[in-house]
C-alpha cells in the first residue's frame, strides 16, 4: 500500500444524526440528513499572558490557553420531515398520517377569505362543499375555489352566506368532504432543543482520490434555525448552529494517553 500524504483536505460525504440518549441506549440509529454543504467547528478560548519583565526586549514570559466552547454550524439542503423538525425544534415528524376520507368537516368561511382545511387534500378526488345541514351543495368556481394547495377560497357574489357570529364566535357556514393525502404533521417549536449524536461518513477528495474519513461528535445541541425561508428567490436551506457538549459517559483515559469526551476523527 502506498504511503498516504496527509496534506490537503476537502470533505465529501453524508452526515447522520440520532438523539443522543436514544443512540447511547441503542434504541435508535443514525438517520442520514441528506445533502449538507456545510459542517464547521469553531473553538473559542480564554487566553492569559504574562509579560516578560526579565528581558530588556520584553515579550511574553508565559501564557495560558483554555477552550471555552466549541460551536458547530450545519447547513442542510434536504428538507425532509426529520430535518424540518431539527430546524424548528418540532415534533411529530416520524408519525405518518394515513390517507383517509374526511366527511363534513365544519369550517367558518368569511366573505372573500381563504379557509385552510385540517389536512392536505388528495387532489385526484373531488372536494364537496355543502351547507352545514347538507341541504345545499355549493358549486366550485361559482361559490368557492379550491386553491392549488387545497384550501377553500370564498368567491364574492356566490351563494355561500356570511357566517353567523354568536357570543363573539363565528359559527360554521360550510361543511367540506374530501380525501386527505398521506402526510406528516410537524408541530413547530414544540419542544426544547434536542441533544444529538453526529456522524460524518465520507471521504477526503483533495489528495487525488477518495480517502475514507469518519468524523464523530458524541453530543451536540442545536438551537432552531435563526431563519427559515418559506418564500425566497433561491432554493431554501436550513442553517443550524449549536455547541459540542462533553459526553460524560466516555472514558477520559490518562494524562499520557488522553481520550476525548467530545469526538473523534478517523483518517
Amino acid at each position: 500500500m502506498a504511503t498516504r500524504q496527509y496534506c490537503c483536505f476537502l470533505g465529501r460525504g453524508v452526515i447522520s444524526a440520532a438523539g443522543y440518549a436514544d443512540y447511547l441506549a441503542k434504541v435508535a440509529g443514525l438517520i442520514p440528513l441528506g445533502n449538507a454543504p456545510v459542517l464547521n467547528l469553531t473553538a473559542t478560548e480564554t487566553t492569559e499572558t504574562v509579560k516578560d519583565y526579565t528581558s530588556p526586549a520584553g515579550g511574553t514570559f508565559c501564557s495560558r490557553r483554555e477552550i471555552d466552547a466549541v460551536a458547530v454550524a450545519l447547513t442542510l439542503r434536504c428538507h425532509s420531515p426529520h430535518n424540518w423538525a431539527l430546524a424548528t425544534s418540532g415534533s411529530g415528524y416520524d408519525n405518518t398520517i394515513a390517507s383517509a376520507a374526511v366527511e363534513d368537516e365544519p369550517h367558518v368561511l368569511h366573505l372573500g377569505a381563504v379557509e385552510p382545511l385540517t389536512h392536505l387534500i388528495d387532489d385526484n378526488i373531488p372536494v364537496v362543499v355543502t351547507s352545514p345541514d347538507g341541504d345545499t351543495t355549493y358549486v366550485a368556481g361559482v361559490d368557492y375555489i379550491v386553491t392549488p394547495s387545497g384550501s377553500i377560497e370564498h368567491v364574492v357574489g356566490g351563494s355561500i352566506p356570511a357566517p353567523t357570529i354568536t357570543t363573539g364566535k363565528g359559527q360554521p357556514n360550510i361543511a367540506v368532504s374530501y380525501t386527505r393525502r398521506e402526510q406528516r404533521l410537524i408541530q413547530l417549536y414544540s419542544q426544547p432543543a434536542r441533544e444529538l449524536t453526529l456522524h460524518f461518513d465520507g471521504y477526503n477528495v483533495a489528495e487525488g482520490g477518495a480517502d475514507p474519513t469518519h468524523f464523530d461528535l458524541f453530543r451536540v445541541q442545536f438551537g432552531p434555525a435563526a431563519t427559515v425561508n418559506v418564500i425566497s428567490d433561491n432554493i431554501a436551506q436550513l442553517e443550524l448552529t449549536g455547541n459540542v457538549l462533553r459526553d460524560p459517559t466516555r472514558p477520559l483515559g490518562t494524562i499520557s494517553n488522553p481520550f476525548s469526551q467530545y469526538g473523534t476523527l478517523k483518517i
